[in-house]
């Protein structure tokens, strides 16, 4: 979705005593990153973005690469964060339970946070940026534990369709947020559920000869 952009405020620069903390710099990137990606993005953007100029962009955080990763490594510490707080809170739950919180906390964090979400999922980042796939990793081995939990509660032995149950449940969740992201006129809680209802429908449906096929080629 296109979002107007800000004015011009080249002309109309801070004064030296208000100059932009690095928070407010990072800010300005991600909303611009988000808006443009990667490639579209400029120094002159964000600079006018933040109310500032290009040579404080490049004195705080050097050329674009580098304030696009340090961008990166910030959002990524943020939704880390969050999802491992959700984790947490769902520790003592019962499996369901657990998964609605896993789900919901990925389409919370794209409610609440579209501009972050939408930076973090950008193409450039799998080019660009390490955090984003350690917080794949992250997400995708709590989903393998939910997988492996629900296959031992239907006395079935996890093997290598664990994980490629996990990796499909990130992939849809995940794009889903990012559907959300994009789209104001989408509730992310409702969606959410939505996403849980499906993975959960997945989980009790799952065909046992189809598992059974994958972990005996694995």
């Amino acid at each position: 979705m296109s979002r107007p952009r800000s004015p011009d405020r080249s002309s109309t620069r801070r004064s030296p005593a208000a100059r932009p903390t690095d928070g407010e710099l990072l800010d300005a990137a991600r909303a611009v990153f988000a808006e443009r990606g990667y490639a579209q993005a400029t120094m002159d953007l964000i600079a006018a973005r933040a109310d500032s100029t290009k040579p404080t962009l490049y004195a705080h955080f050097g050329d674009k690469a580098a304030l696009f990763r340090a961008t990166v490594s910030r959002e990524v510490a943020a939704l880390r964060n969050w999802v491992l707080t959700a984790y947490e809170t769902a520790s003592a739950s019962p499996l369901e339970d657990r998964v609605r919180l896993a789900v919901m906390a990925m389409f919370r964090y794209a409610g609440a946070h579209p501009d972050s979400f939408r930076m973090l999922f950008d193409s450039a980042v799998d080019e660009m940026s390490d955090e984003r796939r350690a917080l794949a990793d992250t997400v995708t081995t709590h989903v393998v534990d939910r997988v492996r939990e629900h296959l031992l509660a239907h006395n079935r032995t996890p093997g290598p369709g664990a994980d490629l149950l996990a990796a499909m449940m990130v992939g849809l969740v995940g794009r889903a947020a990012m559907h959300v992201s994009h789209s104001p006129g989408v509730d992310p809680i409702a969606a959410g559920e939505l996403a849980t209802g499906f993975v959960m429908a997945a989980l009790r449906g799952l065909d046992p000869a189809l598992l059974d096929r994958v972990d005996a080629v694995g």
